[in-house]
């Protein structure tokens, strides 16, 4: 499904921009109308892309107003902009067409068939010539995939599939070959002219035959417009300030190489603009006083009607019409009502204020967040690296504890076991949180910001999709541990395995916090490597001898509960032995001495009952998923 946009001019005024005290952008003044492309041009540090960040919303600017059809440009109108960084963010182990498809069942309406959203992906592959790389990954620095060109024609791919009414693109043409890149503006200007869209793109220096597809031509240099206007015109308004040029060059270049021949001439190109730029926005202000004028009695009239209207707009399916108010071209006055079906090209009329927040439901969103996080996580999960690491740990492991006798001698060992399997998949859990966080952040940001889905439903999907994936190596690897250490029996593996996976899930929900907490992938990690050492330190293995002041500190580490629960049901029915020969514990004073399994959890510093440990840790985990979410919503 396409729609034909309304006529729509998107006006930005005496844009100023200013960070950490430094000048970015200064009074840049320009429009954009729909069924035109206006190019952004100008030198590398201009301001090019602080200004689409702007008019996209993401940067506050420090002063100046961008309005959309007179009016002030609303947060869920932008919800109808795409904006195309320069970066290509995307999920690297996701093919192409996996991304394409993800993005047309999360970003196109609920009421559009799966068959006719299959059918516009095939449409764009085609038009942006996609169909050789659909089923290659995406990829990063670790994995080849796209290739740069590709990425940024499947970055485009993914914005047209939402029928953006207004696009804002960031060097479209970085990465390119010419001719791709003159087939991929031919086709951005046919989407632009054939359905009545606005586009407006950055472009550091494009051919002579991409420039002529420009409708409008703002020039920046260092901050400042050298020029606005009309981009066939552009060389004659420098010619008549008395500048030449070389015959036969393109324009662009010409354009480009004036601004950086030296001072004075720049100078006297502001100055010029200056003035130009002065005299339209006061000739503005003139049309906009009497347009109001001339339309104030039209507006009266068709008021009414246009509430009635809307309000039947509003009851009526959107599957089925899009109806629309306007005016007849021929005589202004009178109102046309404009009815088209949406399998055919419909014209939007009034997308703007009758847009919903969100276009598919909580559920649609859900479903294909975990169908996306399960393609993406199980190439980090199941890594090979992963796999060997898990690997070789069990098997040492089982060579140094293989059928532990069941004596007093041995109550350390046991214990030394347990302790082993709860700090080794807690730093696994915590670490592989952090860093899914560290590769998602970017792709989330960007996606939240064009108002693709809800945060609950990316966070809920996020630890609903990863769980059945993260507990296939722990409860392997505890598995053959167990049985090969002979710690216990089947029903003390239960318990041993149930509970080792609620310090997996507590210590992944740490990771979540950290992860959305700090973004620097230096500093999160240093943070985990930090606290997991100082949850070893309280946690009451390697040291049981607190100072008195300080007992209480023991608490502290989320891995004492656990630890203390464990070793409490293994150890704390056993009955009663006598010392002999052994000087692990306090109490064995002599040979004959009897230590019971209450003196074993004393002498370990475990005072807990079992029930208690264990909701702790759920009442941890349901808080650290909570306050997971709130810092993912705050600081993403």
């Amino acid at each position: 499904m396409k729609t034909r946009s309304n006529d729509a001019v998107l006006t930005f005024t005496d844009v100023c921009l200013t960070l950490k005290d430094k000048t970015i952008l200064t009074n840049i003044n320009g429009k954009a109308k729909s069924g035109q492309i206006l190019a952004i041009m100008g030198p590398t540090g201009s301001g090019k892309t602080s200004l689409l960040n702007i008019l996209a919303g993401n940067v506050p600017l420090t002063s100046g107003t961008i309005t959309l059809n007179g009016s002030s440009f609303t947060k869920l109108q932008r919800r109808k902009l795409a904006y195309v960084l320069q970066s290509d963010i995307f999920m690297s182990r996701l093919t192409l067409r996996e991304t394409l498809y993800f993005t047309a069942m999360i970003r196109l309406p609920d009421h559009v068939s799966k068959a006719d959203k299959m059918a516009r992906i095939e449409e764009i592959v085609d038009a942006l010539h996609l169909r050789k790389c659909l089923d290659t990954i995406i990829g990063d620095f670790m994995h080849r995939g796209l290739s740069g060109g590709e990425k940024k024609r499947a970055n485009i791919a993914c914005e047209l599939l939402t029928d953006p009414n207004i696009m804002l693109i960031d060097e479209p043409t970085s990465g390119l070959d010419s001719s791709t890149a003159q087939v991929l503006m031919e086709e951005l200007l046919d989407f632009a002219s054939r359905y009545n869209k606005t586009i407006l793109t950055t472009i550091h220096q494009p051919s002579s035959q991409i420039y002529h597809m420009f409708s409008s031509l703002l020039l920046l240099v260092n901050g400042h417009a050298a020029y606005y206007g009309e981009a066939q015109t552009a060389l004659q308004y420098f010619s008549d300030l008395g500048l030449t040029f070389p015959d036969h060059y393109n324009p662009a270049d010409s354009m480009l190489e004036l601004l950086t021949i030296n001072t004075e001439v720049l100078n006297r190109i502001l100055a010029a603009s200056d003035k130009r730029n002065n005299f339209r926005v006061e000739t503005d202000n003139s049309e906009n006083c009497d347009r109001k004028e001339k339309h104030k009695g039209e507006d009266q009239r068709t008021g009414a009607m246009t509430s009635h209207l809307n309000g039947n707009i509003a009851k009526t399916p959107s599957h089925d019409v899009v109806v629309g108010l306007g005016y007849n071209k021929r005589d202004p006055s009178e109102v046309v009502l404009d009815v088209s079906s949406v399998d055919d090209v419909v014209t939007s009329r009034v997308e703007f204020s009758i847009h919903k927040k969100w276009e598919a439901s909580f559920w649609t969103q859900f479903r294909m967040l975990c169908w996306r996080n399960t393609k993406q996580s199980k190439w980090r999960i199941f890594d090979d690296c992963t796999i060997a690491h898990t690997l070789i740990v069990c098997c040492v492991f089982c060579v140094i504890y293989y059928q532990i006798p069941h004596t007093i001698d041995t109550l350390r060992n046991r214990m030394g076991a347990v302790f082993f399997s709860l700090v080794f998949w807690g730093f696994a859990m915590v670490t592989d949180s952090v860093t899914s966080f560290m590769g998602e952040r970017e792709v989330v940001r960007k996606e939240r910001k064009s108002g693709a889905y809800r945060l609950s439903a990316y966070y809920t999907a996020k630890m609903v999709s990863e769980l059945p994936m993260m507990i296939v190596l722990p409860v392997v690897q505890l598995t053959v541990m167990f049985w090969l250490a002979g710690i216990g029996g089947p029903v003390k593996y239960a318990m041993f395995l149930g509970i080792n996976l609620l310090n997996c899930f507590t210590m992944q929900s740490i990771g979540y916090v950290i992860g959305a907490c700090v973004h620097s992938f230096k500093y999160s990690i240093t943070a985990v490597n930090t606290l997991m050492v100082v949850f070893l330190l309280l946690g009451g293995f390697f040291n049981t001898s607190f100072p008195t002041w300080f007992s209480w500190a023991k608490y502290l580490s989320f891995l004492h509960y656990p630890f203390a629960a464990i070793v409490t049901l293994l150890f704390g029915d056993m009955e009663p032995v006598r010392c002999g020969n052994s000087q692990m514990f306090k109490m064995c004073t002599n040979a004959t001495q009897i230590i019971s399994g209450s003196d074993v959890l004393s002498s370990v510093g475990i005072d807990l009952p079992v029930y208690c440990c264990v909701g702790t840790l759920a009442v941890l985990v349901i808080l650290l998923r909570i306050l997971g979410y709130y810092a993912i919503k705050y600081k993403l």
